[in-house]
């Protein structure tokens, strides 16, 4: 009989999932009588909808005992729910005195007709597998997964365990590794599990928990069956002539960093980035995998120290060069995550190469020459900078100028263009020559910022209010922010920008700086006054200075200009 009701409670998974309204008072009931443990209860309690909490519920319910007092309880609870998903006939009631409720329990008639296996179609690459694994008659089914224990099933393997294509009782297709049991793997099983099942984790750019399962020997994990790993991809992508390719692997690079954006917001460290652990879904968005090693960090803590872990060339400088247990941090993530972007961008290079790439790593030693562009090569400097302190954050990375397109770009445009440094800086611009004329290692010594004001006669108590609030009267911003705008601008293909310009507009603002800063001015202002966007596009401006933006990218984060 307990079969029978465990059997309905796996057929109607879906269902379940979706109709049930009362989970809080069944998991009650079920903490009550020892059926689910209190900190399960808890991923229930906190799981913000009603879906969330009875994935969680049916999740927890990992013997045919549990799953029986489920459907006891839910039979008392929504009685018309059990009815309408029941196509059996009822046979008998009978009471189960054992929780505080008196319940009424139906029982099943059992089908004398072999069960067919249900299958909800969705891979492409995989189909023929699976379609062969359905028909299987001696199929192995361990608890509500279903898979066959043979090479050709076989779609990856790691330190832990195999992974093979299977599906869910409720016919959804799953890769399912199967971890044998031992106090290494238990560990490691048991905290992939933690975070595929933490609510702040679910994500488009996460691989999709399913379901888990064991037998005396294994463990056995269900995660969403995807096309492919990313290794794998880049070959399908290597033999296809695209005209698209570049748009498709900023996608996939797009996409694999907000995965571990999802990662660092919720506090956790992965640890093992790699190309075999970006998942490739059936809509072709890359899914970040893999959280067996991955550790959350300690409330207010921005270390986890722990013993080394990682794939060989694979790992964060800091953590190659510790000799004693390893200190993680969200930047550990980002160097190598900044490897795998060059990884994705050149066709399968590494920055740090392949012969002694741990020594390189190591001294910080890479070569960047499989890319061309000069904005990816700029992030890349970033995230691979061998100085932790130097690395973008996860959401810096994301702002970066390689993400823009030209909406981003008008909307820098704007919010840089309107701060009171870029709408002052001619007058800026003056102040800071005539000090500059002083050659004097402090000129406020001898003139101040009052007495500069009188001799360029700024007699505008507003303009000078403003000016004050830039510079301060001791002028280390205004030293600040010309310093900067020098240091960015020497070399790069606007630091002639008044020559190139003037043959397109003759209006141009001569008396700004020719820096990056002036350039940003002119920007500004025919953007949002002169109404000539098309011509933007027409003459291709932002292609005449390609340095410009990731230029300015570095002036804001060196002076902490937040857009």
């Amino acid at each position: 009989m307990e079969r029978l009701k465990a059997q309905f409670v796996d057929d109607h998974r879906a269902d379940l999932i979706q109709r049930v309204s009362v989970v809080m008072a069944i998991a009650d009931a079920l903490m009550s009588a020892g059926i689910i443990h209190r900190e399960i209860y808890s991923y229930i309690q906190a799981a913000s909808t009603s879906q969330g909490k009875m994935r969680e519920l049916l999740d927890a319910l990992n013997t045919v005992k549990a799953k029986s007092d489920f459907y006891d309880l839910l039979k008392e609870n929504e009685p018309f729910l059990v009815k309408d998903l029941e196509h059996q006939e009822v046979l008998e009631i009978e009471p189960r005195p054992k929780y505080a409720k008196t319940l009424q329990v139906q029982t099943i008639k059992q089908k004398t007709e072999e069960k067919q296996i249900r299958w909800n179609k969705s891979s492409k690459r995989h189909s023929t597998k699976v379609e062969e694994l359905v028909k299987k008659n001696d199929i192995k089914k361990v608890e509500n997964l279903y898979f066959y224990k043979d090479e050709k099933y076989i779609i990856g393997s790691g330190g832990s365990g195999t992974v093979y294509i299977g599906l869910s009782e409720d016919g959804t297709e799953v890769a399912i590794k199967r971890i044998i049991k031992n106090p290494k793997n238990n560990k490691v099983f048991e905290n992939e599990l933690k975070r595929l099942r933490d609510l702040k984790l679910e994500s488009e750019n996460i691989v999709r928990y399913v379901t888990f399962a064991e037998d005396e020997d294994f463990h056995y994990l269900a995660n969403q069956l995807c096309e492919s790993d990313l290794e794998d991809y880049m070959k399908d992508l290597r033999q296809q002539e695209r005209n698209d390719k570049d748009n498709i692997l900023r996608k996939i690079v797009k996409e694999m960093l907000l995965g571990l954006q999802v990662l660092h917001h919720a506090g956790v460290i992965h640890r093992d980035i790699k190309p075999r652990n970006v998942l490739i879904d059936t809509e072709g968005r890359a899914r970040l995998a893999d959280f067996g090693i991955s550790r959350k960090l300690d409330e207010g803590k921005t270390t986890v120290y722990t013993d080394r872990a990682g794939t060989q060339g694979w790992e964060a400088t800091e953590i190659l060069n510790q000799t004693e247990r390893s200190g993680y941090k969200k930047s550990s993530d980002i160097q190598v995550a900044g490897m795998l972007v060059y990884y994705i961008l050149s066709d399968g290079k590494h920055p740090f190469g392949d012969m002694d790439r741990e020594g390189n790593i190591k001294i910080g030693k890479h070569s960047l020459e499989h890319v061309q562009d000069i904005v990816a090569k700029d992030l890349l400097e970033w995230m691979i900078n061998k100085d932790p302190a130097e690395r973008l954050t996860i959401d810096e990375v994301l702002r970066h100028p390689y993400f823009w397109d030209d909406s981003s770009k008008d909307a820098v445009l704007r919010k840089l263009g309107d701060r009171p440094e870029i709408q002052n800086y001619e007058t800026l611009s003056k102040i800071h020559n005539l000090y500059i004329e002083k050659e004097e290692t402090d000129p406020t010594a001898t003139l101040t910022i009052y007495e500069a004001f009188n001799q360029l006669k700024i007699d505008n108590e507003k303009k000078r209010n403003d000016i004050l609030a830039i510079v301060g009267e001791d002028l280390k911003n205004l030293w600040k922010l010309f310093n900067t705008a020098k240091d960015v601008t020497e070399g790069k293909t606007f630091s002639n920008w008044k020559s190139k310009l003037s043959d397109i507009w003759t209006d141009i603002n001569k008396k700004l700086p020719e820096d990056v800063l002036g350039l940003l001015r002119v920007l500004r202002n025919k953007l949002v006054h002169a109404n000539v966007r098309n011509e933007f596009e027409e003459r291709n401006i932002f292609g005449l200075f390609p340095d410009f933006f990731i230029s300015l990218h570095r002036v804001a984060k060196h002076l902490n200009w937040n857009y």
